[in-house]
C-alpha cells in the first residue's frame, strides 16, 4: 500500500531490486516542534557532514484522490548550518501543517546524468503505456519542474527492445507494479556514474498514479493494437483503383479533423462528420469539379475513434481525370514521398505539395519536379490537363462556379420563399426532403461540399444532385 513519500520510500528500500534507494530519514513535524535539537542530532549522526536535500513528505500528497507533485518545498544542497532553517522552510510550506505530516532527509546525489519520471499508464488516456520523460544532464528537477525533455513511450506487452538507457527505468516500472498489485502509479528516478563508469539507477519517489477511469488491461490493448496494425497494413497495399503504391494517415491534410472535430472527438462528432463530408460528399464535389472519381472511398478511417486522413485518397483526388494513369501513380507517389520528407507540409498541402489547378507559376513550379524523374514533356501533359480543368471551372459563363452560384441562389430564393409562406418546400420544391437537409449544411460544410437531394439528375444539372460553390 502506498504511504506519505518518506514511508512508500522506507518500505521499498531493501524491497525493490531494480534500482535502488539512497538513505533516509524522516521525523514529524510533531516530532520537529517537541524537540528540534534531538531531530537535529539523529540528522547529524545519520548523515555527517554530508550535503542533504531536505524533502517534504506532506500526508496531502502522493495520494490516490492526487498527487500535489510540486506543491510543497523540497530544499536542495543543505549543510548542517543551514538544517534547521531549511526544516522550517519545508513544513512552513505545507500550509496549516498536521501533527503527523513529515519532513524526509535525503544526501544528495552526486554525478547525475539523467533524470526523470517513468509513468505506468498514460495519464491522459488511462492505457497502459510505460511512459518515460526525462532529461540529460544533472538537474533532477528539469522534468518534474516542467521545463520539458524527452519522452519515450511502449505499450504493455510491446516486444520490441527497449533504448539501453531506459531499459532499467521500465524493468523498474514493471517490479513497482507487481509490488503494488498493478496499481497504476509513477515514480521519480535519477542516474548516475559510478566510479568505474557503469550506471546506477535510483528511486527517489513512488507514488499512485491519478487517472480517470479504469485503466484498460494490457491483454485488451494488445488486441487493439493488432487489429490497428492489421488495418494500417491493409491500407498501404497497392489499390486496384488508386494511384499510388502505398498511403500515409494524417490528422491535418485535407479536410483537417484535428481543427474541425479534434483528434479524440465525441462518438456523434465523428460519426456526423462522416456522414457529412468524409464518406462520400468529398469525393462527389471533387469529381463534378473535373478530378478522379472516388465516390466509393471514405476519406477518413479512424482507428478505434481516432481519425486520420487517407493522404493517398487526398492525393489521388486532386488528380485531374484525363491525366494519363501512368503518369498520376507515380505523381501521387510523389506527392506521398515528399510530405514524408517535410511533414511540417502536412496542414497545407493542397498548397505546398499537390498541384491541384493551374496558376500563373505553375510551370516553374512544375519544374521542381525534374529532380523526381519527370521530363519535360510529363511537365506539359501535367500543366495542360490542369489548365483544361481550371478553365472548366472558372469560366464565368458556363463554368462550374458560375453554375454553382446560380445554384446556390435557387436555394436561397426558395429558402427565403417557404420561410415567408411558413412551412418547408412541398413534393418537387428543389428544397424537399434531402434539400431541406442541404440548406442547413450550407452553413456548417466547407464550400463545395454539400448535396442536394430529392431530385433527378435529369433536373439539376451535373450530376448526382451535386452543388458546386468553391
Amino acid at each position: 500500500m502506498f504511504s506519505t513519500k518518506a514511508r512508500t520510500l522506507t518500505a521499498l528500500r531493501g524491497t525493490v531490486k531494480a534500482a535502488d534507494i539512497l538513505p533516509l530519514l524522516h521525523f514529524t513535524c510533531r516530532e520537529w516542534r517537541q524537540n528540534r535539537q534531538e531531530c537535529l542530532a539523529r540528522v547529524g549522526e545519520a548523515f555527517g557532514t554530508q550535503l542533504l536535500i531536505i524533502r517534504s513528505s506532506c500526508s496531502r500528497e502522493d495520494q490516490d484522490a492526487g498527487s500535489n507533485a510540486g506543491v510543497f518545498l523540497s530544499v536542495p544542497n543543505i549543510s548542517s548550518d543551514g538544517l534547521a532553517q531549511a526544516i522550517d522552510q519545508v513544513i512552513a510550506s505545507y500550509g496549516a501543517a498536521n501533527d503527523g505530516d513529515e519532513v524526509l532527509i535525503q544526501p544528495m546525489l552526486r554525478d547525475v546524468v539523467r533524470s526523470g519520471v517513468a509513468f505506468s499508464h498514460d495519464p491522459n488516456t488511462a492505457a497502459p503505456y510505460r511512459v518515460v520523460n526525462w532529461s540529460e544532464g544533472a538537474d533532477t528537477a528539469a522534468v518534474t519542474g516542467g521545463v520539458g525533455g524527452r519522452t519515450y513511450q511502449r505499450a504493455a506487452l510491446a516486444q520490441t527492445p527497449v533504448p539501453a538507457q531506459l531499459s532499467g527505468v521500465i524493468g523498474l516500472i514493471e517490479e513497482l507494479l507487481v509490488l503494488f498489485g498493478g496499481t497504476p502509479l509513477d515514480c521519480e528516478f535519477a542516474v548516475t556514474v559510478r566510479p568505474d563508469g557503469r550506471e546506477q539507477l535510483w528511486l527517489l519517489q513512488a507514488r499512485p498514479l491519478v487517472i480517470a477511469g479504469t485503466p484498460q488491461p494490457p491483454q485488451a490493448q494488445e488486441l487493439r493494437l493488432r487489429q490497428i496494425e492489421t488495418q494500417v497494413r491493409r491500407g498501404m497495399q497497392p489499390h486496384p483503383f488508386l494511384m499510388g503504391g502505398r498511403t500515409v494517415y494524417g490528422v491535418m491534410p485535407d479536410w483537417n479533423p484535428a481543427k474541425i472535430i479534434g483528434v479524440r472527438p465525441k462518438p456523434l462528432a465523428l460519426s456526423l462528420y462522416r456522414d457529412l463530408v468524409t464518406d462520400s460528399i468529398w469525393a462527389y464535389q471533387r469529381h463534378n469539379y473535373g478530378y478522379r472519381n472516388l465516390r466509393s472511398f471514405p476519406l477518413m478511417p479512424h482507428f478505434f475513434g481516432l481519425p486520420y486522413i487517407d493522404v493517398r485518397l487526398s492525393f489521388n483526388s486532386f488528380i485531374p481525370a484525363d491525366l494519363d494513369e501512368g503518369l498520376a501513380g507515380r505523381l501521387v507517389d510523389h506527392y506521398i514521398d515528399r510530405l514524408l520528407a517535410e511533414p511540417t507540409l502536412h496542414d497545407k498541402v493542397e498548397f505546398e505539395i499537390v498541384f491541384s489547378c493551374y496558376t500563373l507559376d505553375l510551370p516553374e513550379r512544375l519544374a521542381r519536379l525534374a529532380d523526381a524523374g519527370f521530363s519535360r514533356h510529363e511537365q506539359d501533359g501535367i500543366a495542360d490537363s490542369l489548365r483544361t480543368l481550371t478553365n472548366r471551372i472558372i469560366n464565368n459563363r458556363n463554368g462550374l462556379v458560375a453554375h454553382g452560384r446560380r445554384q446556390a441562389g435557387h436555394i436561397a430564393a426558395a429558402a427565403r420563399d417557404a420561410a415567408g409562406r411558413g412551412r418547408r418546400p412541398a413534393g418537387a420544391d428543389l428544397l424537399a426532403s434531402g434539400g431541406w437537409q442541404t440548406v442547413r449544411h450550407l452553413a456548417v460544410c466547407r464550400p463545395g461540399a454539400c448535396r442536394v437531394r430529392g431530385r433527378s439528375d435529369a433536373e439539376i444539372p451535373g450530376g448526382r444532385g451535386s452543388v458546386q460553390s468553391r
